[in-house]
This record gives C-alpha cells, structure tokens and sequence, in this order.
C-alpha cells in the first residue's frame, strides 16, 4: 500500500517537474495536463507495469487527477490532468496519496 502511495507521489511530482522544464513553474495550474508515461520513466516506474497502473489509480482516487474532458480526442498520455486537490497536495507535500496514510486504508479500519 505505501509503495503504491510512494510511487504516486513520485509520478505528481515528476511530472510536476517536467511540465515546469517545459513550459515553466508558473502555468502549473488546475487543469494542466500531465505527462504521465514520461514522469514515471523519470521516476523509475516502466509505465507498462502494474506498478504504475496502480499509482494512477491511486492518485485518481485521491483526487489529485481526473480524466481530461477533452481527451477523446488526445493523443500520447496526456489523458489526465492535475486538479486543485492535486496542487494542494503537491504543495503540502502531505495528505492524502502523497504522504502518510491514504484515504482508502482509514476507511479499511
């Protein structure tokens, strides 16, 4: 359970970092569509493993991600995108998927 939690921490934060290279720090916001596939080869996790299936489960879970709107129509990963939960939680660097214990194990108690 902590290593999924850990390794969806990893993936919002790479690809936090990514997007910043990009296109800068500042236009990380709502909404901003995140390179998945590329932040999980940046964090050590093969995207065509289970392992970074569940941590993209995790962090949707949790809220950090959603489904982009318009990815009907997206090609690539870029299918995901950061919500204002996301950000919160990236700038806490705590809470929820990102650090301590996740949503779903305080409900299994």
């Amino acid at each position: 359970m902590f290593r999924t939690t850990e390794d969806g921490r990893a993936l919002l934060l790479a690809a936090q970092e990514i997007h910043s290279e990009r296109h800068g720090a500042r236009t990380f916001t709502p909404g901003t569509h995140l390179p998945l596939e590329a932040a999980a080869w940046r964090a050590g996790i093969d995207p065509g493993r289970l392992r970074y299936h569940d941590a993209i489960e995790e962090i949707k879970y949790e809220d950090a991600i959603k489904w982009a709107a318009n990815a009907r129509h997206a090609r690539g990963d870029k299918h995901y995108v950061i919500t204002k939960h996301g950000l919160e939680m990236l700038r806490e660097g705590q809470g929820g998927a990102v650090q301590g214990v996740s949503k779903r194990a305080t409900r299994r108690k």
